[in-house]
């Protein structure tokens, strides 16, 4: 009895070591990513005007479409996998093989999602806007999406193997960059195609510094059909999510194109950057726990809902606490930020904020569900968050404004936090007590 607790403490204290370091990096990479993303739209929101900032928001939203859908969704997956392949006693060097096989193969397969993904978005530029500076900056920023297939890949492998430095130095160079750049072209009055021709040399940048950190792997690069085979079966439940998941995102965004007006579209862009950290440090948090979400279902499955309902606690209460806070001040910080003339998009604020709290449970549940092969009920979960989100969007947008894109989010996210969690702790919690019952 004394060596299982013992056990159990060691293992509880090398995940908290291992979860807490590689959290770190990821905060790291994702602050900077915040840094980079608000202070390029307070910049342009100060030296440009409004209607050019709304067409910004179009081009921005549309590539944040793509940018989601390019990794098919699994990444989670990848972490999963790559985890157990490299956690197989095995020789060292076979081990090397198997799962730099399994690298290469996803690498192949997400740099043609990639491809395909940069021909779509393009598309998308011409059927969302008239504006023909909205077309060409799309056009040219959807060249960003073929190395961010690479680079989905290479940063699923740095965290499986606790290499989150790796994502820091990357992201941070990444971010210095399409922060100084974009503020010189702004400052001298350059198109916003330009800028987007910044966006996509960055990205090229990224994805070699990848490419070089892996050089040493580079002989056991093969092509396995098997492992093709098995990302191609994944890809209808992930890949469906995650597109489901960029349309839920974005679509507020792109409707209001159609529904309100550039400038409206301004409003919900600037008050939508604070979104971006949630998201961000978010995602950051949950790839991090991934790993040790998978290990801990395999091991100590009894306890497995009251972990995850642990690991969701956190962000959970910082989001209420946000929530609360934000009446109060966020009509003086999109002022101080932003300028006086964005002093009235607080209402959207507010009610974003709100919409985080429900946003916190989807993504630390969903993860949950990967471990134990439900992924499906997100996918499900997804589905039903767009139509609710595009069905809001058409009631209340016409009516008012960034305000009714907001509130069709807030509805959105509430319906898919219900949906994931009630199902989550049936399966997990409720279940075995009326079992045991």
């Amino acid at each position: 009895m004394n060596i299982e607790v013992e056990t159990e403490e060691i293992t509880k204290n090398s995940d908290s070591g291992r979860i807490g370091n590689n959290l770190f990096w990821m905060v790291w990479s994702g602050s900077i990513s915040i840094a980079n993303s608000v202070l390029l739209w307070i910049f342009f929101a100060r030296m440009r005007e409004v209607d050019e900032l709304g067409r910004f928001t179009i081009v921005m939203g549309i590539y944040g479409l793509f940018y989601g859908a390019c990794s098919l969704g699994l990444i989670p997956f990848l972490i999963s996998e790559i985890s157990r392949r490299n956690s197989i006693e095995q020789s060292k060097e076979h081990s090397h093989q198997k799962v730099t096989s399994f690298i290469s193969t996803a690498a192949l397969f997400l740099l043609s999602s990639g491809l395909i993904c940069a021909l779509l978005m393009a598309a998308c530029g011409f059927l969302f806007s008239e504006s023909w500076s909205v077309r060409l900056a799309t056009l040219i920023l959807s060249l960003a999406m073929i190395p961010t297939g690479l680079i989905n890949v290479g940063e699923a492998t740095a965290i499986s193997f606790g290499k989150t430095r790796l994502i820091a130095i990357a992201t941070t160079l990444e971010n210095l960059l399409r922060t100084i750049i974009p503020f010189v072209l702004i400052y001298f009055g350059y198109d916003i195609w330009v800028i987007c021709v910044s966006f996509t040399a960055v990205r090229i940048i990224a994805s070699i510094i990848y490419l070089w950190a892996a050089k040493s792997y580079f002989k056991f690069i093969t092509f396995d059909i098997s492992d093709f085979k098995k990302l191609l079966k994944a890809v209808p439940t992930f890949g469906g999510t995650i597109i489901l998941a960029s349309i839920n995102w974005q679509a507020s965004i792109i409707l209001l194109g159609f529904l309100g007006s550039e400038i409206e579209s301004a409003k919900y862009g600037v008050a939508s950057r604070f979104l971006i950290p949630v998201s961000i440090l978010l995602a950051s948090y949950a790839s991090v726990i991934q790993p040790v979400i998978t290990q801990y279902f395999e091991n100590i499955e009894e306890k497995y809902g009251f972990k995850i309902l642990k690991f969701a606690s956190y962000p959970l209460i910082i989001s209420i606490i946000a929530a609360i806070v934000s009446p109060f001040l966020s009509s003086y910080v999109l002022t101080a930020f932003f300028g006086e003339r964005y002093a009235d998009v607080a209402v959207t604020l507010d009610i974003l904020a709100i919409s985080v709290v429900p946003f916190c449970l989807v993504m630390i549940v969903s993860r949950g569900l990967i471990a134990i092969n439900a992924q499906k009920i997100d996918l499900l979960a997804n589905a039903i968050g767009v139509v609710i989100c595009i069905f809001a969007c058409i009631l209340l947008i016409p009516k008012y404004g960034a305000a009714g894109a907001a509130l069709a989010q807030l509805f959105s996210f509430l319906s898919m936090a219900i949906f994931e969690t009630s199902y989550f702790l049936r399966k997990t919690i409720n279940f075995r007590i009326w079992q045991k019952a």
